[in-house]
């Protein structure tokens, strides 16, 4: 009895069609697993507050955002952000930028549009200190009048740091008043924070880290101002400072549509008298 011969496949159609089921299964796998979003990439060598989740957009649950800025992708967004020195702001690895030389008494960057009396924002940033002589610069996160005034008297500070300082400020500060806080975090070189604040009609909210730290509801903290955003790193006069950049890993901004999933009770601000006026 003859045994019939076993057909086989030429050597290169077996390799081919070996290749199309992986391929196959590495997009089944792609469709079922879940869903990640850049909030949760991190690299291993993160410092500062590096857990997930990092925004309080998402803790608190304040729905899409309006915009959002994420630098993941394209050239760097000139038409919306603006500078006084704008050669000194870029995109780097997915982060939005700002650079500054020894000899740079300030350099500042803000978004120019949509401005907004109320609802909230959140960025999540770090101070780089890439040199070892001269003066910290002292970093900030604020948001500003919309109308271009550099007027203190009407400006809301997020966080207000040097790198190596034990504690991040915040303020609003209105006319003739200032209402501060301060809070302990690791505030070294390279360290990641994320800062939110809620400005509504009858309260304003800090959130550092994803946690609310302070709710000031005195009408003397309430102007009701077009906001916009605005990243500072301010040197001092006449002194060589450390060549330095401000990186943000994202910068968005929410309605006040959606109620907090949690609540928002927290201390009220020190409430300090500000002679200064616009």
């Amino acid at each position: 009895m003859v045994t019939p011969r076993t057909r086989r496949l030429p050597m290169f159609v077996a390799s081919l069609l070996g290749l199309m089921m992986i391929v196959a299964m590495l997009a089944g796998a792609a469709l079922t697993a879940p869903s990640t979003t850049d909030d949760e990439i991190e690299p291993a060598a993160c410092i500062g507050y590096c857990a997930y989740p990092r925004n309080a957009g998402k803790v608190f649950r304040w729905g899409r955002e309006t915009w959002r800025d994420e630098f993941e992708v394209g050239a760097f967004p000139r038409r919306l952000w603006s500078s006084n020195r704008p050669k000194m702001l870029g995109q780097q690895h997915g982060m939005f930028t700002i650079n500054a030389k020894p000899a740079m008494r300030k350099v500042v960057a803000w978004r120019n549009s949509p401005a907004r009396a109320y609802g909230r924002w959140e960025a999540r940033m770090r101070a780089v200190e890439l040199g070892t002589r001269g003066r910290h610069y002292r970093f900030l996160w604020r948001l500003v009048p919309a109308g271009g005034t550099s007027c203190a008297s009407k400006m809301i500070t997020l966080a207000s740091y040097r790198p190596g300082d034990r504690q991040v400020e915040g303020s609003v500060r209105t006319p003739g008043h200032n209402f501060t806080f301060d809070l302990s975090r690791d505030l070294r070189s390279r360290a990641w924070h994320a800062f939110a604040i809620e400005v509504t009609p009858r309260h304003i909210s800090w959130f550092v880290d994803t946690r609310v730290v302070h709710t000031e509801r005195r009408p003397a903290a309430l102007h009701g101002y077009k906001l916009r955003p605005q990243f500072v790193m301010k040197g001092v006069r006449g002194k060589q400072m450390r060549r330095s950049r401000m990186q943000m890993d994202w910068v968005r901004h929410y309605s006040l549509d959606r109620p907090n999933a949690r609540s928002i009770q927290a201390p009220r601000m020190l409430k300090r008298s500000y002679a200064k006026s616009c």
